[in-house]
């Protein structure tokens, strides 16, 4: 079976992922709940909602969530709101290892997926958000883009060099 549709997916996640990598760079723990205004995401709420959002993701292609702590979808879930407030979220480096974990197992359960399966309907209702297993892969990639430009304006405020 092709997977050509798949790798070439997996490959826009992976520059989509990197360049989220790479706007977190340089961010000091000390200024991970830093938002430019009270509207904006701050570092640690963008990286927990990614765990959140990869372990869904995960869900959509096999049914089952990659395991996160129980309170990360109250902290760091869909209709949750940063907090300036660090006392509120775990220590950074934890929550950017549960990030990891969650995208490296998508991208595992995304490997083992051919085109054809990919083309089928999701595991798990998405609410519409979703149409197959192929546009989970594809609109993970755009939500890793959407977090990036807000982790950018994060940069920018703290007085960060750009990231290209």
């Amino acid at each position: 079976m092709s997977t050509a549709t798949r790798d070439r997916a997996v490959q826009l996640l992976e520059f989509a992922h990197a360049l989220v990598n790479k706007a977190l760079t340089g961010i000091p723990d000390a200024k991970a709940t830093f938002q430019p205004t009270a509207t904006d995401n701050n570092a640690i709420w963008t990286v927990g909602h990614l765990a959140t959002t990869y372990a869904w993701f995960k869900s959509v292609f096999d049914g089952a969530m990659h395991p996160i702590p129980d309170t990360y979808n109250g902290l760091f879930g869909m209709g949750s709101k940063p907090s300036s407030d660090p006392k509120v979220y775990p220590p950074f480096v934890e929550v950017k290892k549960h990030a990891d974990a969650a995208y490296a197992a998508f991208i595992a359960a995304a490997q083992k997926l051919n085109d054809a399966e990919l083309a089928q309907p999701t595991a798990v209702e998405t609410g519409g958000f979703c149409s197959d297993k192929m546009d989970a892969l594809n609109k993970a990639a755009w939500h890793d883009g959407w977090h990036t430009g807000q982790l950018a304006s994060i940069r920018k405020a703290l007085g960060l060099p750009g990231i290209f």
